[in-house]
């Protein structure tokens, strides 16, 4: 089976800084590919380059003939966001036939629509309800290859929930994947490339298998270096010796050798066995201790959104003592990040603390998801000034140690990429050293390799935790405990697979959805093509189309189209049902007239 796409010694390089040199790669019709790799390491530049938006420095890249190859757009388009949902999708195809609306249909169905939102617009559509057209507007042609990047980012947990089912039992055909989210990496992926050192690693194997294999290769590889130094080493005493000799006793033999030994030593220099210098990030988190037995304790609070005062859920008692670490739970909307902020503004006396109390030891390090805390006019060192004590000398080699070098300190805030906020962050959180840390959503801008270090760190740290995340495999590893909210309440529970589980049947079943629609003229239902009258022509053309076909010859039938008429007869009739809610006497009429 020939491949896909072919690349062969492909370079690239941006502002003089190489992402990728003389990398191979091949992509085959049955791949389900993860691409991984640090922060800044060249992965969507890889997909530009695959999708032709870029065009490489050295190299080439063969396309199978007549590949139909589709990009999932990172950021919706700012022209589809005044059309409806149905209209958005239906841009995307070549044609608006009767067939191909009932597919459009169709497909939005598949993909967690429910009739009432094909009507909605595009710009009043949830973030997760964005990004599943975006996903349709890919596949309504049954590409032969996808490139998705970073298509979780950002979702809620539902959402991402959807997806990974979608992509496991729905998506046929071959795609590329760069994500950060572990879980659903293993989920879909049945093939894991390594983007790093310039160079790609390839390893027919689910992410995490594949990750075990590089750590294995990495291993041998820094063993096998340790023993080339080690003989190179002894080789230089060697050499040295020999030479030494070689002057003192004016013996030729010796210097001889001492400059074949030094030749031998020059090209075990240039063979030696090359070690990945691995991710710029280090956290090296440090928090302070506390002895007393409750660090806050909450009874009897109604958390509360402050803008319209709607009550979210009610506490009825909730404790974190020194070494929890806390998983907070819950659909979006529900009231997460109005908890946190609720805790942090009580914290700092800022609102009535009423029901929430913090013992004398306790000393906060808030951590919020949109990284507001950070002022987008001040410099990185600016930053440090303002936060932390310490000579001007000592924040600065706080910096460089979190991988700023010191011509960087001048940088504004606004120019940093998220991954470059993210140790910004927690380099605050390392000087001033708190015992209870409150995370909301700290994985979003981070790499994998990224995520373990936090993790680690974290876990060494002995720290008190508060943590909300959409990163399953980030709050298994982490929580010790875990909270929910649910029914109105504050709930423990033991095992957050149910809490996941409910998530995903939400989102699978027919009901309607919840979305960000707030317009009443946009509720009304939706329908495939106008009118009942419209559908009802619809209806007719392909009855008559059936008919004529089911008439001749057995021998020049057309079975297949036999039966696409048949599912869209099926479907447009259950839009004529569904209109039977909406208009009685129009739905008796209809009756009448296709009976």
């Amino acid at each position: 089976m020939s491949p896909l796409i072919t690349c062969s010694k492909l370079s690239y390089a941006v502002a003089n800084r190489s992402l990728f040199e003389q990398i191979d790669l091949s992509i085959n019709p049955n791949d389900r590919i993860a691409l991984v790799g640090y922060n800044g390491s060249g992965k969507s530049t890889l997909l530009s380059l695959l999708n032709k938006s870029e065009i490489p420095d050295e190299g080439e890249i063969v396309y199978k003939k007549d590949l139909h190859l589709e990009t999932v757009e990172q950021f919706l388009p700012e022209h589809l966001k005044s059309c409806t949902l149905f209209e958005a999708l239906q841009q995307k195809t070549s044609e608006a036939q009767n067939l191909l609306s009932y597919q459009i249909s169709a497909l939005l169905h598949n993909l967690g629509f429910s009739r009432e939102e094909f009507d909605y617009l595009v710009k009043d559509l949830s973030g997760g309800q964005q990004n599943r057209l975006m996903f349709a507007r890919a596949v309504i042609h049954e590409p032969d290859l996808i490139l998705f990047d970073e298509p979780t980012n950002h979702l809620d947990l539902g959402s991402i929930l959807f997806f990974e089912n979608y992509f496991k039992h729905s998506l046929t055909c071959a795609f590329l994947l760069i994500s950060h989210d572990r879980n659903f990496l293993d989920s879909v992926s049945n093939r894991t490339l390594f983007l790093r050192d310039q160079n790609i690693y390839s390893y027919n194997l689910i992410y995490s298998q594949a990750r075990s294999a590089l750590a294995d290769s990495d291993q041998a590889a820094m063993e096998t270096r340790k023993n080339e130094e080690k003989k190179i080493h002894s080789l230089k005493i060697s050499a040295k010796r020999l030479a030494t000799w070689g002057k003192v006793y004016d013996n030729e033999k010796f210097a001889r050798k001492a400059k074949n030994m030094e030749k031998r030593i020059e090209k075990l220099q240039e063979d030696k066995t090359f070690v990945s210098q691995g991710t710029d990030l280090s956290l090296n988190l440090k928090f302070s201790e506390a002895r007393s037995d409750h660090l806050l304790t909450v009874h009897q609070k109604e958390i509360v959104f402050r803008k319209s005062n709607k009550k979210l859920f009610l506490i009825e008692d909730f404790k974190i003592r020194p070494g929890d670490r806390v998983a907070l739970l819950g659909s979006n909307g529900h009231g997460k990040t109005t908890f946190i902020r609720t805790l942090v503004d009580a914290f700092q006396e800022e609102t009535d603390s009423a029901g929430i109390s913090f013992s004398p030891q306790c000393k906060i390090g808030y951590y919020d998801q949109e990284l507001e805390q950070l002022d987008p006019q001040k410099t990185i060192f600016e930053i440090l000034r303002i936060h932390c004590l310490g000579h001007n000398s000592e924040l600065s080699h706080h910096l460089i140690q979190a991988g700023f070098p010191y011509q960087d300190h001048q940088k504004q805030v606004k120019v940093l990429s998220g991954g470059e906020k993210a140790r910004i962050m927690f380099l605050l959180h390392k000087i001033e050293r708190p015992n209870l840390l409150i995370l909301d959503e700290p994985t979003n801008h981070i790499d994998i390799e990224g995520k373990e270090e936090l993790e680690e760190q974290l876990m060494q740290s002995g720290a008190s935790l508060l943590i909300t995340s959409h990163d399953r495999r980030f709050v298994e590893i982490i929580a010790t405990r875990f909270i929910l909210i649910q029914n109105g309440k504050l709930v423990e529970i033991h095992d957050p697979q149910k809490f996941y589980d409910r998530e995903l049947s939400s989102l699978t079943s027919d009901e309607p959805h919840e979305t960000a629609q707030s317009s009443e003229e946009n509720q009304k239902a939706s329908l495939v093509s106008g009118s009942a009258e419209e559908l009802l022509e619809i209806i007719l053309e392909l009855e008559e189309k059936l008919s004529a076909d089911l008439q001749r010859k057995t021998k020049h039938q057309k079975p297949k189209l036999q039966e696409e008429w048949k599912e869209a007869l099926r479907f447009y009739y259950e839009e004529l049902e569904y209109l039977e809610s909406s208009s009685q006497e129009e739905w008796i009429y209809i009756r009448g007239k296709v009976r």
